[in-house]
């Protein structure tokens, strides 16, 4: 979900108008340009090429009930096509993303010891750092040419990464979707069409979540990053009336989304619901009255699906 949240001052009257468009949603899926998993017990090993990634707690186990020890994954997506079909359809960057979803499929018995097994919480992270390198070590044969777990201090930001959501694995072979938080750093990463990272970092130490890699022999069972997206519909209040005793508000609407007015007696105050309407049909206009209680209130409308 996603809102645009214009403000507008009752004691200012500001009547504003725009062209209204018509409600239109849009997927594109984006698979991972590089992926890797990094290791605690092997510090300065790199396991690009593996065809798995990983993540797993500290006392997590194997199937002959030995620790490995703490695993983290990254997995890094080139968002240009996606941004350039989602601007052709939807007219260039006048859209908002809806929902962002990781697919993983997870291996609930992977075929190598060094891989932990366990259910339990893992955390999805938007990092700033796109910078690393996915190196081509497999678990037989470590390789040096790629990220390892001695490069996550300086690919890691704590000022600048946020936390999309916290998540937990089936231990099972399936097919798994994670909901991703919308946060603002992630969706501007992703607009300007550039690339994305994400970071999987265990927050159960007992869990062993192992997963297929984009190198996996399947393209089915590769992440992938999912992405929808709906045309901008401009909420906006197109007038504020003083009635004396009332105040009366009226917007039109967008087939398709949810509309919500807010009002707050100042600008830094707390916001408060006034109106929700479900689905509405294209251009019908809504008129709402509010008892006036203060000579200045603020109003906002905002807008979800």
């Amino acid at each position: 979900m996603h809102r645009l949240l214009p403000i507008i001052a009752t004691a200012a009257f500001l009547i504003l108008s725009a062209k209204l468009c018509f409600s239109q949603t849009v997927t594109v899926t984006i698979n991972p340009e590089a992926d890797a998993f990094v290791r605690a017990a092997a510090p300065t090993n790199n396991y690009g090429g593996a065809g798995a990634i990983a993540v797993s707690g500290p006392t997590a186990v194997n199937a002959s009930n030995e620790q490995n020890g703490a695993f983290d994954s990254l997995i890094r997506f080139a968002a240009s096509n996606a941004v350039a079909s989602l601007d052709s359809v939807l007219a260039t960057h006048d859209w908002l993303v809806l929902r962002a979803t990781l697919k993983l499929t997870e291996m609930g018995a992977p075929p190598s010891t060094i891989f932990n097994r366990g259910v339990g919480t893992f955390e999805i992270r938007w990092i700033e750092s796109d910078s690393w390198i996915e190196g081509t070590g497999v678990p037989i044969a470590p390789a040096t040419n790629g990220v390892t777990w001695n490069d996550l201090p300086s690919i890691l930001n704590s000022a600048t990464d946020v936390s999309l959501g916290q998540f937990t694995n089936s231990g099972t072979d399936t097919r798994l979707s994670f909901a991703l938080s919308l946060r603002d750093a992630f969706l501007s990463d992703f607009r300007v069409g550039g690339r994305v990272t994400l970071y999987l970092t265990a927050i159960s130490a007992q869990i062993g979540f192992t997963g297929d890699s984009r190198t996996f022999i399947s393209p089915n069972d590769i992440p992938a990053l999912e992405i929808t997206a709906a045309a901008n519909p401009h909420p906006h209040i197109e007038s504020i009336k003083d009635l004396g005793t009332n105040v009366i508000l009226s917007f039109n609407t967008v087939s398709n989304w949810t509309y919500v007015v807010q009002v707050a007696e100042q600008l830094s105050g707390t916001w408060s619901n006034l109106l929700t309407l479900a689905t509405q049909p294209t251009n019908n206009q809504v008129i709402y009255p509010d008892v006036k209680s203060s000579s200045q209130r603020f109003y906002r409308l905002s807008v979800s699906q």
